[in-house]
């Protein structure tokens, strides 16, 4: 996996961060009388670290809550880790299959997409398959540090998804000029690699993975240990659900994005999925474009996806008024705390998705 502009960009300071396309309102700012429309039941915040994979964790989000809601839970911030599916596995469904290929068999996603996907696919992909590992077997936090320091502990995992980058590098370019060699540098670095970063997979397990022919696969499986490809590992929504996505078509503008949030929110009681560009000036004019162009000619994306869980109206002693929505976003706690619970400007929000089609996306149950 290459480090990019995207994922080095969580070493800013979560103030600067908040000002990449959110614009949050502070306290000065009172919400106007039963203007609110908030779905309260919500997973705990959790924070995506260093890794570019904030479109698993929001439908991890999603699936949770929807399970939290058929199975009448009435605290989801304590769902227990064996019922609360796991963001890394999720990575695996945002690939666009081959149109022949069986959409509701699990063994067809195989990979981790560490760089980037749309929440849409990945959650009408893992509703097909219906099998989604526990977070209790394949945990993120296996592997996030520990450091109470944010710059330092995200320092260190960007070093660790470099060593897993290299490692695997390495024992391809040794593998073409000795098998044996190879396999000798795979055994070491792989007992490494478990000791460091405190991998589940076993040492077999992660020997096995730096035989797999693309990088995806040897992340598939270093960080997702066989056992959790047994159905008593793997969790999926309880009852009928279907996703439900908006605009269907391009240009649907403000008001409209606008109305059918409040819809879901309010009529529906449903949180939604929402893509949008974070650069910062913006500059682009589509998703596609977002991003930036480096001095080698790559691209790096600078998309970012996070759930809308609230509505309001508000206003400050001016009686300067804006329609703000609260986002639950996975960079971490500390963020929601630091905007004010995660009240961002909804106008300057929706603007960032250019109103094209799919930019926001909800689970809703079937009759």
């Amino acid at each position: 996996m290459k480090l990019t502009i995207g994922m080095l960009s969580f070493l800013i300071s979560f103030q600067a961060l908040a000002d990449q396309g959110l614009n949050p309102f502070g306290p000065e700012y009172k919400p106007e009388p039963s203007s609110e429309v908030v779905v309260k039941n919500m997973p705990v915040v959790r924070s995506q670290d260093s890794v570019g994979i904030c479109y698993s964790f929001v439908a991890s989000t999603l699936i949770d809550e929807a399970n939290c809601t058929a199975r009448k839970i009435t605290d989801c911030s304590k769902l227990p880790d064996d019922q609360r599916s796991s963001p890394l596995d999720l990575t695996r469904f945002s690939t666009v299959l081959p149109q022949d290929a069986d959409y509701t068999d699990r063994f067809n996603y195989e990979g981790l997409n560490t760089g980037g996907g749309s929440p849409a696919l990945t959650l009408q992909n893992a509703i097909a398959s219906a099998a989604v590992v526990k977070e209790s077997c394949a945990p993120f936090d296996q592997f996030v540090s520990k450091i109470n320091n944010p710059a330092e502990a995200q320092k260190l995992e960007l070093a660790m998804w470099k060593r897993f980058d290299d490692a695997y590098n390495e024992y391809k370019k040794r593998k073409e000029k000795c098998v044996e060699c190879a396999l000798e540098y795979a055994t070491a670095v792989g007992n490494e690699l478990k000791e460091n970063y405190n991998l589940k997979a076993s040492n077999q397990e992660i020997l096995e993975a730096f035989a797999e022919k693309t990088h995806a696969k040897f992340l598939d499986k270093l960080l997702i240990p066989d056992q959790c490809w047994d159905f008593k590992n793997q969790t999926a929504l309880k009852g009928s659900w279907s996703l439900k996505v908006f605009p269907e078509e391009e240009g649907s503008g403000y008001e409209a994005s606008l109305k059918k949030i409040k819809e879901v929110l309010g009529t529906k009681k449903r949180p939604l999925a929402i893509g949008f560009c974070t650069q910062t000036p913006l500059k682009a004019k589509s998703q596609e474009k977002c991003g930036t162009t480096m001095k080698d000619g790559s691209f790096s994306g600078e998309g970012h996806a996070v759930v809308i869980k609230g509505y309001r109206r508000v206003c400050n002693s001016q009686n300067k008024c804006y329609d703000a929505l609260q986002i639950q976003n996975s960079w971490g706690q500390s963020w929601q705390d630091s905007t004010n619970g995660g009240w961002v400007d909804a106008k300057e929000l929706l603007n960032r998705t250019f109103y094209e089609r799919h930019s926001l996306s909800w689970l809703e149950p079937t009759k």
